[in-house]
């Protein structure tokens, strides 16, 4: 053994690990393809849902912040228009000094409403009515003048005095600027950050030219925590911002706080309900939800980066990926090292088949190629090697050349032969209509389906060998036989018959003779009452039948048929028929019967010339012939019923019209001068145009031509025995114009009706006078 895998080429064994390790490689590649083109398409339906959710929840969050931030502004904006009406106000804006009477009372009442409406509020820091007929800002806290408040006590960073000044000018009547510092003056010189505000700006009126306005100082702290307390998405950032000076009023991000940006690098419409975009800011994307305030400036935008909600997803899918890959690594590693153990087996097994296919290694084959070819080719061998043994072992036991010692050595050789085994013959015979070549074809494949050898015997009948290792096992595939051959024969476009005789059970090989005789022998012998295809030793009736074969009944059939009796024919049929079921009749008697039969109808056709090709389409011997190949009764009594109708119904019809033409030449004979076309159809109540085509078929002439002719014989027998004019003449026999008999008449003799009656006349005077010297 050592000495044959030594003796194995070392550039094959080196081609042998080499085709293994590529083999085993691209298996684990192809597989790690698979599980990351899986997980890659996973993670991207996965981030697919997670932004669009998510844009779904920042929405619903808009939806909650707008409404809430909508109602504080619209809530201070009418407190503010509240103070437009109050006799206070009305008083200090029809004023033009501060000394006028009222003025002390007037301001404190309406500062300390100006508390009470909007510094009680924590959301609210302070709020101020600028008077410009008096110069003089009254706040919640007191009354100021414009310049220490604006510039020193409440000093925004953004905005000055010309600023809103100039704001007022340009017609607003209420809105919101974005946040803003706002600085106070400490010690003498100094100042420090107190707030961050959010102004909102009302117009409230406008009398005697000296206009007023309010601003409202919103804490922009307080507005934070408002939207900072409603994120519930807690990924992205909200914005309250300015879209008509495309600034930021309001943050949770307070980077971004006072900032700027552009609405069209960011796609937003801000006159739609609501919209999405997706933006790239320094290198990142951003997924942007935005939806305008019932203020017409105002919009609330959430910002999500598009990594905090696909982040997650995409470390596990990295993760994944590089656990797969490793796996890949490590499984090829393993593979590769436990492959090293085959490589000596594998050698040794090639040499083997070397030594039993006899075919040679060639250079650049792998062995892997070698062993699996020459395998294949041994296993294809042994298939077809065995149906082939048994069909020639079938064809030499049914022509009786299969002695002992032939069975004891294949008994030797193959298990198939030997003791302990069920056999069984199935006869298969079909008939086919006519063109049914493809359906004799498909019918033997049929048979080759069941795995079982077949040996056709002739074009019509097959040999179907059963062998099984029970005999219940010989049954069920004697029913699946009788299953797929009913299924084809109703399947099957042509009109056939199927018939199937089953041999009993036998064990001994020997008997295989016998068991084809006898499946023979039920097909010819099964009742013609037994329904089915396959038939057994139960179906067989090998007496009876021969009753129905008397003579003087085959002499009353040919009577039947000579004389056209459809009826009694069709009811001797029925005779027939019907006491050959009931007397059960083998099926063989039964198709001699018929063919007898179809004898009688053959003498007939020749006998009275009658063409069948045309009436069956087909000669009658190949329908004698065909009825000998069908294996049911049920069509053969169609085939016998068909043709005995056909051929009485025509040797009726032929009496008949035999009858009617004697009729009808009758009539015309003793009617010559009166007879036409019309009188003819109306005496025998027919159609004149069949009357015409009548005669033409039956006296090969015309009905014209042949009242002319007779017309013209009567005429020739009066010129002679008579000595009428032609005129006369031709009115006796149905000329109206003597001129018309005239013509008629030389058309048909060549010569007037005078000249015919002087030359009959002439040639009667020189027979006479011969007769006369020869007497003398």
């Amino acid at each position: 053994m050592r000495r044959l895998v030594k003796s194995f080429p070392r550039k094959a064994t080196a081609g042998m690990k080499k085709k293994t390790l590529i083999t085993i490689f691209l298996r684990f590649f192809v597989l790690t393809l698979l599980l990351m083109v899986s997980s890659i398409m996973i993670a991207a339906y996965s981030n697919y849902r997670m932004i669009d959710d998510a844009k779904e929840a920042n929405h619903n969050y808009l939806r909650v912040v707008s409404s809430s931030l909508d109602g504080l502004f619209n809530k201070i904006k009418d407190k503010g228009y509240s103070i437009s009406s109050d006799s206070n106000y009305l008083n200090l804006i029809s004023m033009t000094d501060k000394s006028q009477k009222n003025y002390a009372s007037s301001t404190y009442a309406l500062s300390s409403k100006l508390y009470d409406l909007y510094i009680s509020d924590d959301t609210v820091d302070d709020a101020f009515i600028y008077f410009q007929n008096i110069d003089t800002v009254l706040a919640g806290s007191g009354s100021y003048e414009t310049a220490f408040y604006l510039n020193k006590y409440y000093r925004y960073k953004g905005y000055s005095q010309p600023f809103w000044n100039g704001e007022i000018e340009k017609g607003v009547v209420s809105t919101i600027f974005p946040a803003t510092d706002v600085y106070r003056q400490t010690g003498v010189t100094g100042e420090k950050k107190y707030k961050t505000i959010v102004p909102l700006v009302l117009g409230i009126e406008n009398i005697a030219h000296a206009r007023s306005y309010m601003i409202v100082n919103i804490d922009e702290q307080k507005i934070y925590q408002m939207i900072d307390n409603m994120n519930i998405t807690k990924k992205g950032d909200i914005y309250l911002i300015d879209t008509l000076h495309n600034r930021l009023i309001s943050a949770t991000n307070r980077k971004m706080l006072g900032g700027t940006f552009n609405l069209g690098e960011l796609r937003l419409n801000v006159k739609d309900v609501k919209t999405d975009s997706e933006a790239s800011i320094d290198g990142d994307n951003y997924i942007l939800s935005f939806q305008p305030s019932s203020w017409n400036n105002i919009g609330f935008l959430i910002v999500t980066p598009e990594k905090m909600l696909t982040g997650p997803i995409n470390r596990f899918l990295y993760m994944t990926i590089g656990v797969i890959v490793l796996f890949m690594l490590i499984g090829t590693i393993v593979s590769a090292v436990f492959t090293f153990g085959i490589y000596s087996p594998l050698a040794e097994m090639v040499n083997y088949v070397k030594r039993f296919a006899k075919a040679p290694f060639e250079n650049g084959k792998s062995e892997y190629d070698y062993i699996k070819e020459n395998i294949t080719t041994l296993q294809q061998f042994q298939q077809e090697s065995l149906p082939s043994l048994l069909q020639i072992f079938l064809y030499r036991a049914l022509n009786q050349q299969l002695n002992q010692e032939d069975i004891e050595r294949l008994k030797q050789k193959y298990d198939f032969f030997r003791d302990g085994v069920f056999f069984a013959l199935a006869v298969v015979r079909i008939g086919i209509a006519g063109g049914g070549e493809l359906a004799v074809a498909e019918h033997k494949r049929q048979l080759i389906t069941l795995n079982k050898p077949v040996l056709d015997m002739t074009e019509n009948e097959s040999v179907l060998f059963i062998q099984e290792q029970d005999a219940c096992d010989v049954d069920a595939l004697v029913m699946k036989l009788e299953a797929d051959l009913t299924r084809y024969q109703a399947d099957c476009g042509v009109e056939i018959s199927l018939a199937v005789g089953v041999s009993p059970i036998f064990v001994q090989l020997d008997q295989t003779w016998k068991a084809y005789k006898d499946a023979c022998t039920i097909l010819d012998m099964r009742s013609v009452s037994s329904g089915g295809i396959v038939f057994g030793v139960a179906d067989s009736n090998p007496g009876g039948g021969g009753a129905l074969n008397a003579a003087d009944k085959k002499e009353t059939m040919r009577k039947y048929l000579e004389n056209g009796h459809v009826e009694g024919a069709a009811h001797l049929l029925d005779q027939l028929f019907e006491g050959a079921k009931k007397q059960q009749m083998p099926f063989k008697v039964f198709r001699q019967l018929v063919s007898d039969l179809l004898y009688f109808a053959v003498e007939t056709f020749y006998s009275r010339r009658i063409d069948e090709e045309s009436m069956f389409g087909m000669p009658a011997g190949e329908m004698i012939a065909r009825v000998n190949t069908m294996q049911s009764p049920l069509p053969i009594e169609a085939l016998c019923r068909n043709v005995y109708g056909k051929v009485t119904e025509h040797v009726q019809m032929l009496q008949q019209s035999s009858q009617a033409l004697t009729g009808m030449l009758d009539y015309i004979t003793a009617n010559l001068a009166e007879v036409n076309l019309t009188t003819i159809a109306d005496r025998f109540d027919l159609n004149a145009n069949y009357v015409s085509q009548y005669f033409k078929k039956h006296k090969g002439v015309t009905f014209t031509d042949y009242i002319n002719r007779l017309r013209i014989e009567k005429a020739k027998e009066l010129l002679l025995g008579t000595d009428c004019t032609a005129n006369d003449i031709g009115k006796q026999i149905g000329f109206n114009n003597a001129n018309a008999f005239i013509r008629m008449f030389k058309k048909l003799e060549g010569t007037t009706p005078h000249e015919y009656r002087k030359g009959i006349k002439a040639n009667y005077s020189c027979e006479a006078e011969g007769g006369i010297g020869l007497a003398e």
